[in-house]
């Protein structure tokens, strides 16, 4: 099974939006959120998929966003469906986001181009 690494952002401010989605895109109640002094932590793990979001720091008068990045052990076009699913969730609540993967080796080397979902 390969191995893809992803990354993107979640243009809100909110986490309980942003763990909405992803709980939906998961399929899964089980996130762990973590609420600390300069934001939110949202973490989601299982034998296929290792998820972590967190509010990006931002300076003032800049629009607030979550980043992610994780992995997950399907194909490179697999995590692209993926992507582009989560994708279309933040799109229905009018949530700009975009994304990106790329395979990559257990060393954690890239091994192909990467994927941008946009």
């Amino acid at each position: 099974m390969d191995k893809i690494a992803f990354y993107g952002s979640i243009d809100s401010d909110d986490y309980e939006i942003v763990a909405s989605i992803l709980k939906k895109w998961l399929a899964t109640d089980n996130l762990r959120i973590k609420i600390r002094i300069i934001g939110e932590e949202i973490i989601y793990e299982n034998e296929k998929i290792y998820l972590y979001c967190y509010n990006e720091i931002i300076d003032e008068g800049e629009e607030a966003s979550f980043l992610l990045n994780g992995n997950i052990s399907e194909t490179l076009e697999q995590v692209k469906e993926l992507l582009q699913q989560l994708l279309q969730l933040c799109r229905e609540q009018d949530i700009n986001s975009s994304f990106q993967c790329v395979e990559v080796n257990e060393n954690g080397d890239e091994v192909s181009e990467k994927l941008y979902i946009e």
